[in-house]
């Protein structure tokens, strides 16, 4: 039988064995701090959760990561750099890769001290804008980072993105130049892929809806693709209708039928989608400065949901994308890719929730990027183990859930008020999620696959105030 030093040991040296294949070699300049890369993200991984001390384990290794963290010689895309080229290994193959872009804000308004920082919504709020493009392929497995945007608003101009005077500056001098560094990412991704068969898509909600972005992805020589949810009602090229009311006049494609997640204050529900699809041309907008006004053809897909329960917000998707769509099986196929956004939102809660990246104490925003560079590659590969469905290590599950949403799983699965005293491991976890999702769970089953865990993941936030609240941590309305 194995001692429980025997197995942490083991595990630790499972964990040196995974960090040296994704990071050795790295390229910083001197072959110690190569070294020392390899051993914080080992140690990071041990404990997704801890502090610094904590995952160092002792006050020697504690020190030499932040010795690390305060080298200017340690520069976070060399780190990216070396995670990309084993984001390229695990890309050999696919057919699609998609590139998904996203923004979320790193809160370090708690830490008042940290120089470097800037206002997040507000004057209030201090710290990083943190956009990652994020490789998952079109059955929801994460690859890896293939490139990240860091940027800190200015006080001084804070606010004045709306103005008159704001909307005549080039792209290159507006916060919206985040999308362009993104479609850059996906489109190197793709270079760097080669001949392998591989075809790279950068996929972005709303927010990415810059004409720019559109012009970029039909720039002659582009290799990568793009496929982007409409937030303008643009101008047509030879129309007089603007885009949502020519697409609404097309023929019917057909029918298609998806689950929507859950959302605050409305339960996972199916919806049925009317599909429609054309070739559009559209026209650069009127209110604000583009340097190259030529119009810009795209294919577009519409999907509106039939029939919406009541006090339900209706779908209403218009997809841009550079993807040729001739038929009903290729709309459905664009749909499919812009429904794999989710992946990113679950990436930023282990970001945030489990490595517990808003906690960081590093005093400098330069210090806390290069951590960052670590925290990321961490999330994204707890984010690997708990989708891809297979037997994870011996992790905690708080590295990813909070202790009442693991409660709450459990007393349900099993039918129980007493949950154990210890907290289960991530592999127990999933466990858990794949019978919520509608996994039997039986011994000879195989894991249960993202799908499945995407479902549970939909059921878990009414399970988890089901404990809170039947074990007093939260008020009824009638108190």
């Amino acid at each position: 039988m194995s001692t429980p030093g025997g197995v942490k040991e083991a595990q630790a040296r499972e964990w040196n064995r995974w960090a040296v294949e994704e990071l050795s070699g790295a390229a910083l300049g001197d072959a110690r701090l190569d070294t020392r890369l390899v051993t914080i993200l080992s140690s990071f991984m041990g404990a997704p959760e801890g502090s610094i001390p904590r995952a160092s384990g002792n006050w020697t290794r504690s020190k030499a990561a932040y010795r690390f963290f305060d080298n200017p010689k340690v520069e976070p895309e060399a780190i990216y750099e070396r995670h990309r080229q084993s984001v390229l290994q695990r890309a050999q193959g696919e057919p699609v890769v998609l590139a998904i872009g996203d923004t979320t804000q790193l809160d370090y308004t708690s830490h008042p001290n940290t120089d470097g920082t800037g206002p997040l919504s507000d004057l209030n709020h201090y710290g990083l804008h943190v956009q990652p493009s994020l490789a998952v392929t079109p059955q929801r497995v994460p690859l890896g980072l293939v490139g990240q945007h860091i940027w800190v608003r200015d006080v001084e101009s804070f606010g004045q993105s709306q103005t008159k005077e704001a909307k005549q500056r080039p792209i290159t001098e507006k916060e919206s130049v985040k999308w362009l560094e993104s479609f850059e990412a996906g489109e190197r991704f793709q270079e760097e892929l080669g001949s392998s068969g591989t075809r790279v898509i950068s996929v972005f909600d709303r927010e990415g809806d810059v004409f720019e972005v559109l012009q970029r992805a039909r720039r002659p020589g582009t290799k990568s693709g793009l496929l982007v949810r409409a937030n303008w009602d643009r101008r047509l090229e030879n129309a007089e209708e603007h885009v949502w009311e020519f697409m609404e006049k097309q023929p019917l494609s057909g029918t298609l039928t998806i689950t929507v997640p859950r959302r605050v204050g409305s339960k996972e529900r199916t919806a049925d989608l009317e599909v429609r699809f054309a070739e559009v041309t559209v026209l650069p907008p009127k209110t604000r400065k583009v340097d190259d006004r030529t119009p810009v053809s795209a294919f577009c897909v519409h999907a509106i949901e039939v029939d919406p329960p009541e006090h339900s917000e209706p779908i209403r998707w218009m997809l841009f994308t550079t993807e040729a769509v001739r038929n009903f099986d290729d709309a459905c196929e664009r749909i499919q890719w812009y429904t794999c956004r989710w992946m990113v939102e679950l990436f930023f809660k282990i970001l945030k929730s489990g490595c517990k990246a808003e906690e960081r104490q590093l005093e400098t925003a330069e210090r806390l990027k290069r951590c960052l560079a670590l925290d990321c590659i961490v999330a994204w590969r707890v984010l690997y183990l708990t989708t891809k469905g297979r037997e994870v290590p011996d992790l905690p599950c708080t590295v990813v859930f909070e202790e009442h949403e693991w409660k709450g799983a459990w007393a349900f699965v099993h039918r129980t008020t007493k949950v154990p005293e210890e907290t289960p491991k991530l592999q127990d976890m999933v466990r858990l999620l794949g019978r919520l999702g509608g996994h039997l769970g039986r011994k000879q089953d195989k894991q249960p696959g993202s799908m499945t865990l995407w479902r549970g993941l939909q059921r878990l936030p009414d399970l988890a105030g089901m404990w809170l609240l039947f074990n007093g941590q939260i008020a009824t309305e009638e108190n």
